[in-house]
């Protein structure tokens, strides 16, 4: 089975098909990934689990900064 990928729920949390409070319970019990540090891929776009996702998110007008703080409090609650 593949593993779920963040960067699209993201996509489907933008394009209003998921709620926000779904999304931020979602995001903050999400098993993140270690990023890959490899040469050969300067950005982390073949990673699509990595905390950077989560920031990217915030660039790519996905999530709002404030989703964001948001998601970082709840992970620390569960965590």
């Amino acid at each position: 089975m593949a593993t779920p990928s963040l960067r699209t729920y993201f996509k489907d949390y933008a394009a209003g098909r998921i709620g926000r409070e779904e999304m931020l319970a979602t995001v903050a019990a999400w098993e993140l990934e270690e990023r890959e540090w490899d040469l050969a891929h300067t950005m982390p776009d073949h990673q699509d689990n990595t905390a950077e996702v989560i920031s990217g998110a915030v660039l790519n007008d996905q999530i709002t900064e404030e989703d964001y703080r948001e998601i970082w409090r709840r992970r620390r609650q569960v965590g």
